[in-house]
């Protein structure tokens, strides 16, 4: 379906400063004032480009305020707090690289405890990091409990839904590549199908007697299968052991 890596987030509230330049990126809050400068440098020994991230309060400049609206009610939480709030994957590979990364731009992540899920990087004194499933970042952005987030871009496809208030500030940190497929089994009516073309042009698929699939992304799966013309499907999900489905025929393909 798609190929997808790790990738910086910016909540809606978040503008481009008028005095971005070509060497970066730079954005404020104007909620809180805050201004965050990333400005890329030269590629370090490890083949990844080094950032000097700076973040500071403007009191000189005048910013219209934004505020959230949750179902109809002003959020003003965003208004009560001081701090930029940062959302990093709490465990696996993604965090890893992720907190490699960080190091590689001299951003050090520093946890009083390693058991608690809120960290500081001492440059940056008005920034506050959180530890987070990637699916509870995206949804913390969303909330406006975070300001900015680092997770892949299958993660915030799904949990994200096309939602509009999500910003991509960088696409591609080239770390945490992966790949959503199509799974078929090669064997019964499958056997002689090589393509997602002959897939969809099988006459098997009715309404009465639809395609079933599973996969744990509820919306992407749908979504996918709608593009891609394939109208009678049917989806069920699970968090795990999806492989099995098909083998013990619960569904046609994963």
């Amino acid at each position: 379906m798609s190929v997808s890596s790790a990738s910086l987030f910016l909540q809606p509230y978040f503008r481009q400063c008028p005095s971005l330049s070509p060497s970066g990126l730079s954005f404020f809050c104007p909620l809180s004032s805050f201004h965050i400068s990333v400005a890329w440098g030269p590629t370090t020994a490890t083949n990844k480009p080094a950032a000097a991230v700076t973040c500071c309060v403007s009191s000189s400049q005048q910013f219209e305020s934004h505020v959230s609206v949750v179902n109809g009610n002003i959020d003003n939480r965003i208004s009560e707090r001081d701090e930029i709030r940062l959302g990093l994957p709490s465990k696996g590979r993604m965090a890893a690289d992720t907190l490699d990364l960080l190091k590689d731009c001299q951003l050090s992540v520093k946890q009083v405890n390693p058991r608690q899920y809120v960290a500081q990087i001492p440059q940056l004194s008005n920034l506050e990091v959180w530890f987070q499933r990637p699916k509870d970042i995206v949804r913390k952005l969303l909330s406006g409990d975070l300001d900015l987030g680092i997770v892949g871009l299958d993660t915030v496809s799904e949990f994200g839904q096309g939602n509009e208030d999500l910003i991509i500030v960088h696409d591609a940190l080239d770390y945490g590549d992966c790949r959503l497929s199509l799974a078929i089994p090669k064997y019964g009516i499958f056997e002689n199908i090589n393509s997602l073309r002959e897939l969809v042009q099988m006459p098997q698929w009715t309404a009465e007697k639809p395609l079933r699939v599973a996969t744990g992304f509820s919306y992407l799966g749908p979504k996918f299968m709608k593009d891609n013309g394939l109208k009678h499907v049917v989806f069920s999900t699970a968090d795990g052991a999806l492989e099995a489905a098909p083998a013990v025929r619960i569904t046609h393909l994963l």
